[in-house]
């Protein structure tokens, strides 16, 4: 119930374990295992930084009423000033958005359309 602790209105539904219920479990453990193996969670800092950074676009487009940008001052790509920075190559057809290490152990591999801008999932 945390997420809606500050709700002034509305029917909450409590869970029964909320712990477990919100994936909090799994993320502390994903954490914790990295720490103890000497390496990263499967979700970073900078990840979150990401996160926030989108989440910043998206309140200064609530108050200015059109797209905002999203400015992420630290960029781990190339060149900012070329698609190339945000989407290196995949293979001849697409650009590689971001490759994601999945719980099972896949690798899910988000993908754009070099031709027609569409976005896709594969998982490998």
């Amino acid at each position: 119930m945390a997420e809606k602790a500050e709700a002034e209105k509305g029917w909450l539904f409590p869970v029964g374990d909320e712990v477990v219920s919100l994936g909090y479990e799994d993320m502390f453990m994903d954490m914790l295992s990295a720490h103890e193996k000497g390496g990263q969670p499967m979700e970073t800092f900078y990840d979150g930084y990401v996160v926030n950074a989108i989440m910043d676009g998206a309140y200064r487009s609530m108050a200015s009423k059109r797209w905002e940008p999203v400015e992420l001052e630290i960029w781990r790509g190339t060149d900012a000033g070329t698609d190339q920075a945000f989407a290196p190559d995949y293979d001849a057809q697409y650009s590689l958005i971001k490759r994601e290490l999945m719980p099972d152990g896949r690798t899910k591999l988000i993908l754009k359309d070099k031709q027609t801008g569409d976005i896709v999932q594969r998982l490998a």
